[in-house]
């Protein structure tokens, strides 16, 4: 499945890349670790948007990998985004941050041009330009998102409220985009299309918990989102549970980079602080809910089994999610 998907993806920067220096940075740039044309990425956003379609419509066509090949493609563009706010130049392989910025605004450009050419092959089916509709308002979404993990860490002090509602649209809209799309463009009604999208959104939401969890106060390594101030759910949490928490943890995190020992106090206040308990515990409502939408999908549906499979396939219990930081 996921050959084919990468074949699809590179025909169609083939159709769309028409410059040959554009079209090979954008293969260079996509075959790096991680993303979508290097052989051993996942391709998660695009296996969903498979699954979905496979899950409403049957086997999957040249439409649902076209389909599946876009989400990629905006997926990718949020990944280089990140690259560039977290200012993680060496995991650009070379790429200035000039280029990596076009290369992720031309990823953006290619997937809505695939999924409109996905939507037209099947446009006998009125669902499918409403899926592009909606696909395109779930980018914006995610775009929102994005937009609000490069602007709150200049804003001082943060709600756990906001920096949650940051994860959901940075992250659960690119799941509602993947099934949600790959749902409508299979034939979906709009109900069972907008099912699909609340899994896609809630499972993808958790999933960025998860991570960011992980990333939060890793055990033996250096606090990375402390010393970018990044405003995530567990490090919003760790912040207001501290007096005085903008200078002293900036402080301690500073000291923390270069002292063994400043770090090992940072990870014992963060674990004391209950900022790992609090986002297990949020990630675990997505997780359930992703999981309610999977109940009423599978009264719906033929069969929902290869999408439980894609959530066990990621799925932590509550247990490991507090070992995580």
């Amino acid at each position: 499945m996921l050959d084919a998907l990468r074949a699809a993806l590179g025909e169609a920067l083939g159709r769309y890349c028409r410059e040959p220096l554009h079209r090979e940075g954008m293969v260079r740039a996509l075959s790096r670790p991680g993303f979508a044309l290097h052989p051993q990425s996942e391709c998660r956003a695009g296996a969903l948007t498979l699954l979905a379609y496979e899950a409403v419509g049957g086997r999957s066509d040249a439409a649902a990998f076209k389909a599946a090949a876009a989400v990629e493609l905006h997926m990718e563009a949020a990944y280089m985004f990140d690259s560039v706010a977290d200012d993680h130049s060496e995991r650009r392989h070379g790429l200035s941050t000039s280029e990596e910025l076009a290369i992720a605004i031309s990823c953006l450009a290619c997937g809505t041009a695939l999924s409109l050419e996905a939507a037209v092959s099947k446009a006998a089916s009125s669902p499918c330009l409403e899926a592009v509709r909606e696909l395109q308002r779930s980018c914006v979404d995610a775009c929102g998102g994005q937009f609000l993990d490069a602007c709150l860490p200049g804003k001082g002090m943060v709600s756990s409220e906001d920096a949650l509602r940051m994860t959901a649209l940075k992250a659960g809209s690119i799941g509602r985009m993947a099934a949600g799309f790959g749902a409508g463009l299979a034939g979906g009604d709009a109900q069972t299309s907008a099912l699909c999208g609340e899994f896609g959104f809630n499972l993808f939401t958790y999933l960025q918990l998860v991570d960011d969890l992980r990333d939060a106060c890793p055990k033996g390594g250096v606090p990375e989102d402390l010393l970018q101030n990044k405003k995530t759910v567990p490090l919003v949490f760790f912040a207001g549970s501290l007096p005085g928490a903008g200078a002293s943890v900036v402080s301690a995190t500073m000291r923390g980079k270069e002292d063994p020992e400043a770090a090992r106090q940072l990870q014992e206040v963060f674990e004391r602080s209950g900022a790992n308990v609090f986002c297990g515990v949020v990630a675990e409502v997505f997780l359930n809910r992703a999981k309610d939408n999977l109940a009423d999908l599978n009264r719906r549906l033929r069969t929902v089994e290869p999408l439980e499979r894609f959530v066990g396939s990621f799925e932590v219990t509550p247990k490991e999610i507090s070992a995580l930081s």
